[in-house]
């Protein structure tokens, strides 16, 4: 039977009269994207099959709980790996479980290795059943190890299940070789959730609203594993969102200022006032249970006192995926300790997690120090195999950042690797493409060549140094082949021209459609991978230029008209260029990428754009 779908009721009001400007903007922007009333009705729904083997898990942790068994948590030890930990943690302690969590070692790789076993029988040693989550699907040696110890072994993962398949005695795993479940986008915290609703639903239906507040972490592992953010998914980071903002605490207006009122202090922020927090405190909850949000409020509260949260509306998806997720991946980034990564969700108190929280922040910006060091080594440095493939001695941790840097530069793939001091020396690395691209599906069937991970983010490993040449010449080849069907999704561009120019959709002189345009929008979040947040070209005839921030770190570029263009920490590169191209009046308009947003200041909206790069 067709039926006719049409846009989220919040959308489709923005479309009740085509004739206004900002409604003709959308309309423009949707055509440009594709969306149309279908697809965006369709990508909202969050119904979805059952993973294959749910339910035998869930009948297998209700019989290691009857029996009084003990469930040792193995996760990874990312930001999706740190969420499933914590939520299956937190969760299955809330549940009623004898449950431990075991602190992976990053120095390992991302599979469950025998070393991992022996530490986990040496400091659990009454652990009956082992449960992965986030990795374990092709862990073969790991799961064998624990299996000879007579646990039993239960893998929660969403990793690409390989031949010869998956050896623990029970795979939940969207990505396993006979799974029909039509997203394989999951992320592990979402599988290893599904898991604990589904327990609750059938044992312990009075926890249910208990479980169902760790989609917070199942959310967060969503956007920090770049999964996309389509049907099941858009839900789940949206009540991911709405927790988050439960466990938020404004700061209190306690500082005067120059202009006779008060500033917020975030050091004064009392994270027992979150509103969440004081639910829980009604109810008799597990303390690990309570503790991970707590953690959760404190962390916030960390990064308020960091300068990276104003207010509640700083809590969204962009603050998951640009600050939280990275300043978590940091460790292993830069060879800090992943302890304090647990221990903000686990510490016995919230001062213990605050400060644990404030540690993974310094360490961050370690971290970012180190990437512009090391960039620069591939940028200036001696590399024969470029623009395909880069030699570095970063920490291994950070071959996927710089990777992901030099991909973002160039528009196509990039491997990152050690460099190799003799031709039968093994080689590993990390890969980055853009969208149109897979490395793991390119990479397959070379003997020497192995890639393990996500399509555009994985881990690439070389028998021998003897392969590098033949990794060049196929990502070259590949990308050759690639780009003739890519189309129009490898050409970085704006979906509306702003500005002055024969080209342009609209002028930005009359910003009122434009901020309409940007409500309009707004209502379609939350964006992410494969559901972009919507750019626009921006071209500026006239403009005056300032360095701003605390360091002058920062530029601001005003129109003619008041518009305030903002480019963070662009203020080295671009100030000299941008001044002098302001100063020369007959110069061509200037072209940048850019995001629209809304500024409140003093109860007044104000349209700014939030520049990228320039074109």
């Amino acid at each position: 039977m067709n039926t006719k779908t049409t846009l989220p009721d919040a959308a489709r009001q923005w479309r009740a009269d085509e004739t206004e400007p900002a409604a003709d903007l959308f309309a423009l922007l949707c055509q440009r994207r594709g969306w149309t009333d279908e697809y965006l009705t369709a990508i909202d729904s969050s119904e979805h099959a059952v993973l294959k083997d749910l339910d035998t898990m869930v009948a297998a942790l209700e019989e290691i709980r009857r029996s009084g068994g003990t469930i040792t948590i193995a996760p990874d030890f990312d930001m999706d790996g740190i969420s499933s930990g914590v939520l299956g943690y937190a969760g299955l302690k809330e549940l009623g479980f004898n449950v431990n969590l075991h602190i992976p070692d990053y120095r390992r790789g991302h599979d469950l290795t025998p070393e991992d076993i022996a530490e986990i029988n040496a400091r659990f040693p009454g652990t009956t059943a082992l449960l992965t989550c986030d990795g374990g699907v092709n862990s073969h040696a790991g799961i064998g190890a624990a299996r000879m110890l007579g646990w039993q072994t239960l893998v929660t993962d969403h990793h690409q299940e390989l031949e010869p398949g998956s050896q623990a005695d029970i795979t939940v795993d969207p990505c396993r070789l006979d799974e029909t479940y039509a997203l394989r986008g999951i992320c592990g915290a979402h599988v290893l959730y599904q898991i604990l609703e589904a327990y609750a639903a059938a044992h312990q239906p009075f926890k249910l609203w208990a479980i169902r507040l760790l989609r917070l972490f199942a959310g967060l592992g969503t956007v920090s594993d770049v999964m996309p953010v389509l049907y099941e998914n858009r839900q789940l980071v949206r009540d991911s969102l709405s927790i988050a903002r439960l466990l938020h605490v404004s700061a209190p207006k306690t500082i005067p200022n120059p202009w006779g009122g008060m500033d917020p202090d975030p050091d004064a922020i009392d994270i027992a006032r979150a509103t969440l927090l004081q639910l829980l405190a009604t109810e008799d909850h597990d303390p690990a249970y309570v503790a991970a949000f707590e953690g959760f409020a404190a962390l916030l509260k960390a990064f308020a006192q960091a300068g990276r949260i104003r207010d509640i509306d700083s809590v969204n998806e962009g603050f998951y995926g640009f600050y939280l997720a990275p300043a978590m991946n940091s460790p292993r980034r830069t060879g800090y300790p992943i302890d304090d990564c647990f221990a903000v969700f686990t510490a016995p108190c919230i001062a213990e997690r605050l400060a644990a929280m404030h540690r993974i922040i310094e360490n961050n910006e370690r971290r970012k120090e180190l990437t512009a060091l090391h960039l620069a080594e591939l940028t200036d440095g001696d590399q024969p195999l470029a623009p395909w493939v880069y030699f570095s001695a970063a920490p291994g941790g950070m071959y996927g950042l710089l990777a992901n840097q030099m991909m973002e530069q160039l528009g196509h793939p990039v491997v990152v690797v050690n460099r190799p001091t003799t031709p039968d020396e093994p080689v590993s690395g990390s890969g980055r493409a853009p969208g149109w691209f897979d490395i793991i599906t390119t990479l397959d069937g070379y003997d020497e060549l192995h890639a393990i991970g996500h399509q555009q983010a994985c881990g690439v490993k070389l028998r021998t140094a003897q392969a590098l040449d033949q990794l060049v010449t196929i990502l070259e080849d590949s990308t050759r082949v690639a780009m003739l069907t890519a189309g129009d999704a490898m050409r970085p561009a704006g979906d509306l021209v702003l500005g002055a120019g024969s080209d342009c959709d609209a002028t930005l002189d009359d910003t009122e459609p434009l901020v309409e345009l940007v409500r309009r929008v707004e209502t379609l979040r939350p964006f992410g991978h494969e559901f972009t947040e919507p750019v626009v070209e921006i071209v500026l005839d006239r403009f005056a230029v300032k360095a701003i921030g605390s360091e002058k770190q920062h530029l601001r570029l005003t129109t003619a008209t008041g518009l305030a263009c903002l480019w963070w920490n662009a203020a080295e590169a671009q100030l000299e260029r941008l001044a002098e191209i302001a100063e020369d009046t007959t110069a061509q308009p200037t072209r940048f990428l850019a995001k629209l947003q809304l500024n409140e200041f003093l109860g007044e909206t104000r349209l700014q754009a939030v520049i990228e790069r320039s074109i």
